[in-house]
């Protein structure tokens, strides 16, 4: 028997915007799409044990925030899933996340300041990465639907900047004529996967990485270069790798069929190369202002020895030897490495030393040394408990924390307060409007 709608007032949001509404027997629905204070009629579509999630069958009353989204494939990409919201809500929202995230581990007294947000919150993203399926028509290309992999096949997107988009329609076009096809997964035949595009914001050149299967070669590559340069011709690079994986870090190598091994972007105007595997950070504007924000926390005089763990390219390392004494990075990805120490020689800097190896492991061999301040930029998964620990032994009076996921923050925030620091303040930024993620910066110091 079909189960009878449900009508329901959404009395919060859940981290990923979930509307949080209580049936009259007690039991909590999520539903999509669904903002604070709004009341609709929903049909139940999943249950659990002491939860279930609902989708919106017909809004009865409309939040104030509530916008139209601008992209016509809102409902189904998994690009933006806060398009809905008015942008002012959509930062008090992403406040309301830390804020609650750190209250749920104990830190109740932590400040945190007011999200940095955009003027304009559209055509951000320096770098996408596309996925690619065979359709009726030809190729198609898009990002996947939220939690599945069922392609959404883009006919305008509103966070990629003009110029990829353009680059995207073009790829297709260019395939389709040239009879190039998609790799179906069942039945191993096509060849393109995947590409990852890139735009510098300061020089406004183009790359693109496509990922083939392995051991297939990059048909009719010749032309299909000299028609790609004939419309745009800002391309500074395109290439190929040959991997059974798929995502932006593998470690396959890659193959240049047109320019260089990748392109120079700047931040707060200091030069970076970017190779086609280097991770930079996609919101240009929001990271310098996060940048200036983690450099004020640092309060650096030129007499500090600094160390920049999860270095990367040397960004955080280069952008704070302009003053410190000397700094310390650190990255596990060697081909990162190899462009820090490029990106040193590109801006004349002699006093930043780079390291290859895990946070936790190179750090010991340091433990002697006096340091000043710490940077640690980890990945989504936070840092590292033997990290916190031998920072915590190592007594370093000041720590600059940049999290991308309030969640592993506030868990690490809590070792580093038990272990004898104060938690001063944090601020949040807007990295990626109309997705749910959220970016901060946290100072922290030796009590």
């Amino acid at each position: 028997m079909k189960p009878a709608n449900e009508i329901v007032v959404a009395i919060d949001l859940t981290h990923d915007a979930l509307g949080v509404c209580k049936l009259e027997n007690g039991f909590m629905i999520f539903v999509e799409g669904l903002l604070k204070g709004e009341r609709a009629e929903i049909v139940i579509t999943e249950t659990k044990k002491n939860y279930g999630f609902g989708k919106i069958v017909n809004l009865l009353e409309k939040s104030p925030y509530r916008v139209t989204p601008k992209c016509k494939h809102y409902e189904l990409c998994g690009g933006c899933s806060l398009m809905h919201m008015d942008y002012d809500l959509q930062l008090s929202f992403k406040k309301y996340r830390v804020e609650t995230t750190l209250k749920r581990i104990g830190l109740n007294n932590v400040l945190v300041n007011d999200m940095i947000g955009m003027n304009n919150p559209y055509y951000y993203r320096n770098k996408v990465e596309v996925k690619f399926r065979q359709g009726e028509k030809g190729i198609e290309a898009g990002f996947f639907q939220s939690k599945s992999h069922n392609l959404v096949n883009l006919d305008e997107c509103h966070i990629m900047p003009k110029k990829l988009f353009e680059l995207l329609v073009l790829v297709k076009n260019i395939a389709n004529e040239l009879q190039i096809k998609a790799y179906d997964e069942e039945t191993k035949t096509g060849i393109f996967k995947s590409a990852v595009l890139r735009e510098s914001y300061k020089t406004k050149q183009v790359t693109i990485l496509f990922h083939l299967p392995e051991k297939s070669s990059f048909p009719v590559s010749e032309l299909f270069v000299k028609k790609i340069l004939a419309k745009i011709p800002e391309i500074a690079s395109i290439a190929y790798s040959q991997t059974n994986e798929d995502g932006m870090y593998i470690n396959d190598d890659v193959h240049i069929l047109y320019g260089e091994e990748g392109i120079i972007d700047s931040i707060d105007g200091m030069d970076f190369w970017i190779g086609h595997r280097s991770f930079f950070q996609t919101n240009p504007i929001q990271t310098e202002k996060l940048y200036r924000k983690a450099l004020e926390y640092a309060n650096l005089t030129g007499k500090e020895k600094v160390i920049d763990a999860y270095c990367g390219i040397g960004t955080i390392s280069l952008v704070a030897a302009k003053k410190a004494y000397k700094v310390f990075g650190i990255e596990v990805v060697k081909p990162a490495i190899l462009d820090a120490r490029k990106n040193a020689e590109i801006n004349h800097l002699k006093n930043v030393f780079f390291e290859v190896g895990e946070a936790e492991t190179v750090i010991q061999k340091w433990k002697k040394f006096k340091f000043d301040v710490i940077f640690v930029d980890p990945p989504r998964r936070g840092c590292d408990k033997a990290l916190l620990d031998a920072i915590i032994g190592m007594k370093i009076p000041k720590i600059v924390y940049v999290s991308c996921d309030p969640g592993t923050l506030a868990r690490d925030l809590k070792i580093l307060s038990d272990g004898g620091y104060s938690i001063l303040e944090v601020t949040p930024f807007d990295m990626f409007p109309q997705g749910v993620h959220v970016e901060s910066v946290t100072l922290l110091s030796l009590k």
